[in-house]
């Protein structure tokens, strides 16, 4: 393989399993380059969660090599969608979805560098919670349950942690219905914490790595503060960011209260949003030691083993 320095050290040090996935990745991205004419040459990983996202420093784009079709294809529809509506979302390079090594590949343009700016991320997300469901008929109810215990059985966690993972998820349910949401349904997100920005020089656009959904904002709203109030390490400024998504926010469906933790289901909503951040972990389980560690620490959490605010390692 030809990759940069960077992904070559870690396939010396990961796993065996973790090193497998790296290499299929890469040999999917490199099929789907030789098609498009794209060099594949020094490409580094730099995320592989939800998918992975190469660097293609040669072609200055990024490629996501991604499980299944139906998500890539879900990716590239909702970044022309936020397009259209004028919201500075990163694009895709080309149009469609590329299939090599049977995996699916999109191609996209370079986002550039992170910027962790809650004000930011709080004027995009605005703008997304403004597109009328109505103009997207294809987008799929949000329902933060399905598929949130697939796998479970087969990780090497043990039987009481998967139990507790059972019984935390019927509880969750059983709250979750009886949710009042105080806004109607609108595109958002369904992120996990604060909307990823980046800046490639020009000017900031969000990095979708998730598809849209149809959904309520409060979801949304309630990702973008949870980590700050449970987790150790970086604070955003939830007060820039309630101002900044107030200021840009809908005016006709406003909150009924000042601010999201205020709200009669903000604990419901955000402990499955917790729950979600902690399965995107236990299912990645069978990568290396370090997740497995890493999920076994989560669960412990979430079960009241651990105080918070929590270390999860880097946010």
């Amino acid at each position: 393989m030809s990759i940069g320095p960077s992904t070559s050290a870690l396939l010396e040090t990961t796993g065996r399993t973790r090193g497998q996935d790296i290499t299929a990745s890469y040999a999917a991205l490199a099929q789907a380059c030789a098609a498009t004419g794209d060099d594949a040459r020094h490409a580094e990983l730099v995320s592989d969660h939800p998918h992975d996202v190469w660097s293609l420093p040669a072609s200055r784009a990024i490629a996501l090599v991604h499980t299944g079709q139906d998500e890539a294809w879900a990716l590239v529809r909702g970044a022309e969608l936020l397009d259209q509506h004028q919201v500075a979302v990163v694009t895709p390079y080309y149009g469609g979805v590329r299939t090599a090594a049977g995996r699916a590949v999109t191609f996209w343009h370079d986002p550039g560098k992170r910027r962790r700016d809650a004000s930011l991320s709080a004027r995009v997300t605005a703008a997304v919670h403004r597109i009328h469901p109505g103009s997207a008929l294809w987008l799929e109810d949000h329902d933060p349950f399905a598929g949130l215990l697939d796998g479970l059985d087969d990780t090497p966690l043990r039987e009481s942690a998967r139990r507790f993972l059972f019984e935390c998820t019927a509880w969750l349910r059983a709250e979750w219905a009886g949710i009042d949401w105080p806004t109607p349904p609108t595109v958002i997100l369904g992120a996990r914490r604060l909307a990823r920005c980046h800046d490639g020089g020009t000017h900031p656009r969000l990095a979708l790595r998730r598809p849209l959904w149809r959904g309520h904002r409060e979801w949304d709203l309630v990702a973008a503060r949870w980590s700050n109030e449970l987790l150790r390490g970086r604070r955003d400024d939830l007060q820039a960011y309630h101002r900044t998504y107030t200021a840009h926010g809908r005016t006709d469906a406003a909150m009924p209260c000042d601010r999201i933790g205020a709200w009669s289901g903000y604990q419901v909503v955000r402990d499955v949003v917790v729950l979600t951040a902690v399965m995107d972990t236990v299912r990645r389980t069978r990568l290396d030691s370090r997740t497995r560690d890493l999920a076994v620490h989560q669960v412990a959490c979430l079960r009241g083993a651990r105080p918070a605010p929590w270390d999860w390692g880097k946010r």
